[in-house]
């Protein structure tokens, strides 16, 4: 067990993959559970023990989420990775992290598509079809929100639970400084380009001839 620790890419534990890659899997598993739960039924169907189970799996799923999108962030970690370039830019000693690290970044888009989308027909089913499109709309800021939380303070998903007001003042102070704040608005910009963009090429490829 203490060898499988040790093992490190440039620093980075391979153990923290595995754990990463679960944490993405947590907010896919749970709308996956709530699709099948909510079925078809409107609102108006569901008992009270049930909308309450609803809204708590709803909460759980919020919670999780941004670690999806959080996944892109994953290259920072080739900051510096060769002290020696050649004429061209190349490393040849690191360059194979190059592909690691894009490839493991990479996993974070199915699931970050799956269970955006995927959450969105859930609302669409249980209130309308504009509830998909406005969440959808909302979602992604408040996803950069939860990177930039985890990013910069650190901060997992069960700090919303335990310190909800510490995360927002922080958030509220990230969104004064002018670096941060950039962050903030490219990073919600590429995400929205991600999921259209995700969803315009699966409905282009699984159209009809």
């Amino acid at each position: 067990m203490n060898f499988l620790f040790s093992l490190k890419i440039h620093g980075y534990e391979i153990v923290t993959v595995f754990w990463n890659l679960f944490l993405i899997l947590i907010p896919c598993v749970t709308v996956y559970v709530m699709t099948g739960w909510v079925g078809r039924k409107p609102r108006a169907k569901f008992s009270w023990p049930k909308r309450i189970g609803f809204v708590l799996l709803f909460l759980f799923w919020l919670f999780w989420f941004p670690n999806t999108a959080y996944q892109f962030m994953i290259p920072r970690h080739l900051t510096d990775y060769c002290a020696n370039f050649d004429l061209y830019r190349v490393c040849d000693k690191g360059s194979w992290m190059v592909i690691f690290f894009f490839v493991y970044a990479l996993t974070g888009l199915p699931a970050f598509y799956y269970a955006l989308e995927r959450m969105g027909r859930v609302l669409a089913s249980v209130f309308s079809p504009k509830a998909s499109y406005w969440f959808t709309i909302l979602m992604l800021p408040l996803t950069t929100l939860g990177v930039m939380l985890g990013l910069f303070m650190r901060a997992n998903s069960w700090d919303v639970l335990l310190s909800p007001l510490a995360l927002l003042r922080q958030i509220l102070g990230y969104l004064q400084e002018p670096d941060k704040l950039m962050f903030f608005g490219v990073f919600t910009v590429f995400l929205y380009i991600l999921y259209y963009g995700t969803d315009a090429f699966i409905r282009l490829i699984t159209r009809k001839p």
